[in-house]
C-alpha cells in the first residue's frame, strides 16, 4: 500500500489546480488557505499541496510542510464550527478510503458508519490533523535529505500517509457541507 501514497518528491514542482481561486489574504507564508468558491459563494479550504514547499534545506522544507498541515487542519476546524449544523450526518468522503496503516484503517472503517454534526466533524479533523502534524514533526531525525517529506522508517511513513489521507478526506467533507449550506442543495461525494 505504500506505493499508493502521495508523491511529494520534487522540491520545485508547482501546484496546478483547475480551480480559479485566490486566498482571502494576500499576506501568507503557507500554500494552504481559505477562499470563497466563485460558483457557489461557499467558504472553502484549499486542497492540500502535493508538492514540497520551497526551502533552502531539507529541514526548512519539512518545517514548512508541518506548518501547512497545522494551517490546513485549523482552517477546516474553524469552517466546520462556523457551519453550525446540529444534525449528525455521514462522512461521505471516507466511503471508499483505504489507507496504508492498519490502525488508521480501523479509524476509517469506523468513520464509514459514523454520523457527525458539523462541530463534531470539525473537532475530528483537528484531532486527526494535529496527529498528522506531530507524526511529521517528531521524525525529523529520520528525514531523507533528497525527499524531505519522507522518512526512512517505512511503517512510520505509512502512518503519516494514512493521517494525511484521512485529514484531506475530512476537509473535503467540510467543504461539501459548506457548499450545501450555502446553496441549500445536496452535493455528490467528492474524490478530488
Amino acid at each position: 500500500m505504500a506505493a499508493e501514497t502521495k508523491e511529494r518528491e520534487s522540491w520545485t514542482e508547482q501546484e496546478t489546480s483547475g480551480k480559479d481561486v485566490s486566498p482571502l489574504s494576500q499576506l501568507k507564508l503557507s500554500r494552504v488557505y481559505r477562499f470563497i468558491d466563485q460558483q457557489t459563494g461557499a467558504p472553502q479550504i484549499s486542497d492540500f499541496p502535493d508538492s514540497n514547499p520551497s526551502g533552502d534545506t531539507p529541514l526548512e522544507i519539512r518545517m514548512k510542510h508541518f506548518t501547512e498541515i497545522e494551517n490546513f487542519s485549523f482552517l477546516a476546524y474553524v469552517l466546520g464550527h462556523e457551519l453550525g449544523g446540529t444534525t449528525p450526518r455521514p462522512i461521505r468522503t471516507v466511503g471508499d478510503l483505504q489507507v496504508p496503516d492498519e490502525e488508521f484503517q480501523n479509524l476509517v472503517n469506523e468513520a464509514k458508519t459514523s454520523t457527525l454534526t458539523d462541530e463534531e466533524l470539525a473537532d475530528t479533523v483537528l484531532d486527526v490533523g494535529i496527529n498528522w502534524e506531530h507524526f511529521v514533526a517528531s521524525n525529523d531525525n529520520l528525514v531523507i535529505p533528497e525527499h524531505p517529506l519522507k522518512i526512512t522508517d517505512v511503517q512510520m511513513q505509512e502512518k503519516i500517509d494514512a493521517l494525511d489521507f484521512i485529514t484531506e478526506a475530512l476537509v473535503r467533507e467540510i467543504n461539501l457541507r459548506s457548499i450545501e449550506k450555502q446553496t441549500g442543495a445536496k452535493t455528490r461525494k467528492s474524490h478530488e
